[in-house]
């Protein structure tokens, strides 16, 4: 969830230049409280050190990445496995 409150951050950011602008005023704190930030990554967002927005932009994606859950992958089996290579099967239908 934090993940898209990130995105939703950033993309105002690109249409309302006020976030920019409370950002570089040091205000940022009122900005991030309208989002669906859990209270303990919005302080670690607030009290991020950067010069530019670009570089508060990466830093907190990095710390939002940071803190969301991993999530396990699937291994799929190839489609290829098990099909038949023997010459006597060959032409005739296979399922994998």
């Amino acid at each position: 969830m934090s993940m898209q409150a990130l995105n939703q951050l950033v993309a105002r950011s690109i249409i309302d230049p006020a976030i920019v602008q409370k950002f570089s005023s040091g205000i940022i704190a009122e900005v991030l409280s309208d989002l669906d930030f859990t209270h303990d990554l919005r302080e670690k967002l607030v009290n991020l050190t950067a010069d530019t927005w670009v570089e508060f932009a990466i830093l907190a994606y990095r710390l939002v990445k940071s803190t969301e859950p991993v999530t396990a992958t699937i291994d799929l089996p190839s489609p290829a496995e098990g099909l038949f290579i023997e010459e006597t099967h060959v032409g005739k239908e296979q399922v994998a």
